[in-house]
């Protein structure tokens, strides 16, 4: 889909059935009433009654079988029922598919957008990080447990990119994903993307905006902040990542919030004020660093629970847990803590490779 983008900044009754007279009980009952009248003899009955039953059929018979639900005359089809069945069927075709990790495919309202491309295969060392985070060891190749899965990408008409780390936005990603895809993406992950030869780059920082075309109303994409973690001095050196609040607008609006790579801080609870409640929460779980000497890098389950509180989400799919050897938090914990705190938001753990709709 070839969109243009406009980017901009700023601060942050009860119903009741009625007889149907075409019903065949109706027409037992008139029988059980002529049972008492007077006898006519068969002949005469049948002439009679000829005529009388083919005004019967011709009245009950639908007009047309082949489109029996065409509206009726003087009543247009915009007007009708049509108009919202459209509207309906084009929230319900929104639909998401987790790939594992970070990275997942959204398609709602005529747009496909990916997040956070990692396409490398299972395998010992699906990435090297500078220096792992449980551990300290530097050069750390991290594991992949699980395929990607073997469905093609398809069409894609964004790729939203949270930051430029090697788990987010790996080496296959880099090489096979094709180059004149829009990016939507840090100001700081700009070079990396271009040097790897993408050309429709579009860098947003923190509170500014891009706005796409859709099917039937308009998509803002609103970079927010993503601290990778509570420790100051950690933060500033893993660099400056990003979140997106989505906002679809039009006949059936729609607001995703994805994290990115964040662990649960004041910038967080500034989306929560001034955008909840959320209809879909997509938060990076997995507990990242939370065994290691400088802390979380990614939010465990507790804070999880308390985000989602003050979000107000009304669904929350998480991901980002799971699929590598760095997550150290099972998504189980999420939905354990979840239940003990009584959060309202429905959760929806997603299996890898699989659809699942857009919940509302």
């Amino acid at each position: 889909m070839n969109q243009s983008m406009r980017v901009s900044s700023g601060s942050i009754g009860r119903t009741e059935e009625l007889p149907d007279p075409c019903f065949t009980g109706a027409v037992l009952g008139v029988g059980e009433r002529s049972a008492r009248l007077p006898r006519t003899p068969p002949a005469r009955a049948a002439a009679l009654a000829a005529p009388l039953l083919a005004l019967s059929l011709a009245a009950c018979a639908p007009a047309n079988r082949v489109d029996a639900s065409a509206p009726p005359a003087g009543v247009s089809a915009a007007a009708g029922p049509a108009a919202g069945a459209s509207a309906a069927a084009e929230a319900t075709s929104a639909r998401l598919q987790w790939r594992g990790g970070p990275t997942a495919i959204l398609e709602r309202d005529g747009l496909r957008l990916l997040t956070d491309p990692v396409l490398g295969p299972r395998g010992p060392a699906a990435f090297v990080l500078p220096k792992h985070p449980s551990t300290g060891v530097e050069n750390a190749p991290v594991a992949r447990y699980t395929d990607p899965p073997a469905e093609p990408l398809g069409r894609l008409d964004v790729i939203l990119l949270s930051h430029n780390h090697a788990d987010h936005f790996d080496a296959v990603a880099k090489e096979t994903l094709p180059k004149d895809v829009p990016f939507v993406l840090p100001p700081d992950a700009a070079e990396a993307a271009r040097a790897a030869g993408f050309t429709r780059l579009t860098p947003l920082d923190w509170d500014s905006e891009t706005v796409i075309p859709t099917r039937a109303g308009r998509l803002r994409i609103l970079a927010v902040p993503a601290n990778h973690a509570h420790d100051a001095a950690l933060d500033a050196t893993l660099g400056k990542g990003n979140g997106y609040v989505l906002r679809w607008e039009g006949e059936t609006p729609y607001s995703i919030y994805w994290t990115g790579d964040s662990v649960f801080t004041d910038p967080m609870r500034a989306v929560a004020a001034r955008f909840a409640p959320i209809d879909l929460w997509l938060p990076h779980l997995g507990a990242v660093g939370v065994d290691g000497a400088r802390g979380l890098r990614t939010m465990d389950a507790e804070e999880a629970v308390a985000a989602a509180a003050l979000l107000r989400a009304r669904h929350v799919i998480p991901i980002h847990h799971t699929t590598f050897g760095h997550y150290r938090e099972p998504v189980t914990a999420f939905v354990q803590r979840a239940a003990t705190k009584r959060l309202p938001a429905h959760i929806h753990v997603p299996a890898d490779g699989a659809w699942m709709p857009l919940p509302r």
